[in-house]
């Protein structure tokens, strides 16, 4: 199958980091974690990449939009992020990706997870139980419930709670964890839309012993995650990349997308449609201002400017542009939604992923 084969590049880690991977997942718990039975190779040096400082986790605390959730979640995120066992940074991925297709992935993984499912490169289940909530299961000892209890143009909150049980603890372990999605959207010179996203993570284990081991193995399971954030940002670029040069093999893709829900399925058919009819228009315009230009008389080199390679680091702040699609918004108490803005996270390093 074409389309599988266009999708696939993953490596299975070694049997060391597949254990480890169990308690990682608790890390993990929201859509953005790689399934524990595909993970990529852990030989590239990023640890270098991640922060996890006091000054990072006081700026990831500013980015929590609080005033706009409901109080009963106010609770549930104050309670996990006043004192985490874990905190970490995730290096901020960049990807070339439709905006309207990256947003529709975020709040629906259980697309993704179904894809992956397809491949055969994976064992987790996700389900949707409600508007913004879903049930995962890795398969692996891992359950959790995840609520998307924000959501606006740049920022996503998922608070998940849940317990892992298998053999790499002698009893339950059970956890809560508050991811918080930052992602800007800014198109280069040459018409490419690039998303740029970064992940907060806050994590909370109930027992100290469960607390003592996680703060022990930080850096392994960070790794982990790390690599799992980063393999999972570039497979929604690959998403991206084949909604816009096979569209046919992706909606037949989506017709075997049996344990997604028939809506969800048809919207992500209707949004994959759109990302075709975009490049196609996309092509159409540059091969007519091509056709316009007066070729008649040639510009000296000399004449030529000169221009820098578009890198990330060298848009401004302010060409950043948001996602303009619809979204899945909490609701306050007296059902009026909510939202709030926040700063576009930026790439640190000019090498784009994959």
């Amino acid at each position: 199958m074409p389309i599988i084969r266009s999708l696939s590049a993953i490596t299975p880690l070694p049997s060391l980091y597949r254990r480890v991977a169990s308690l990682a997942a608790l890390v993990m718990l929201a859509w953005l974690a790689l399934p524990t039975s595909c993970y990529v190779q852990a030989e590239e040096p990023e640890a270098t990449l991640v922060s996890f400082s006091r000054e990072e986790r006081q700026d990831a605390l500013r980015q929590i939009p609080f005033n706009n959730l409901r109080p009963h979640d106010q609770n549930r995120v104050t309670d996990v992020v006043k004192d985490p066992s874990i905190f970490r940074r995730l290096p901020v991925q960049v990807i070339d990706c439709d905006p309207e297709l990256y947003a529709f992935l975020v709040s629906y993984p259980e697309v993704v997870v179904s894809i992956w499912e397809l491949m055969g490169i994976t064992t987790v289940q996700v389900q949707r139980i409600g508007p913004a909530k879903f049930h995962a299961n890795d398969g692996a000892g891992t359950v959790s419930n995840v609520d998307i209890i924000y959501a606006d143009n740049d920022t996503n909150v998922f608070f998940a709670e849940g317990y892992y049980e298998g053999p790499l603890a002698p009893k339950k372990i059970t956890a809560q964890c508050v991811l918080v999605l930052k992602s800007g959207f800014t198109k280069a010179a040459n018409g490419k839309a690039y998303i740029s996203n970064r992940l907060d993570v806050f994590v909370k284990f109930e027992s100290r012993g469960a607390d003592f081991l996680a703060r022990t193995l930080h850096p392994l399971i960070g790794k982990t995650a790390d690599y799992n954030f980063a393999e999972t940002s570039s497979f929604i670029g690959k998403i991206s990349k084949n909604a816009e040069s096979n569209v046919a093999g992706m909606q037949n893709l989506i017709a075997k997308l049996n344990k997604v829900e028939p809506t969800v399925r048809e919207q992500f058919g209707d949004v994959v449609g759109r990302v075709y009819q975009r490049k196609v228009i996309a092509e159409r315009n540059l091969q007519q201002q091509m056709s316009q230009e007066d070729t008649s008389e040639p510009v000296p080199l000399a004449s030529a400017p000169a221009r820098e390679p578009a890198v990330l680091e060298q848009f401004a702040p302010g060409d950043a542009k948001p996602l303009a699609v619809n979204r899945i918004k909490p609701t306050s108490e007296e059902g009026t939604p909510v939202a709030a803005y926040a700063p576009v996270p930026r790439k640190r390093h000019a090498e784009l992923r994959r």
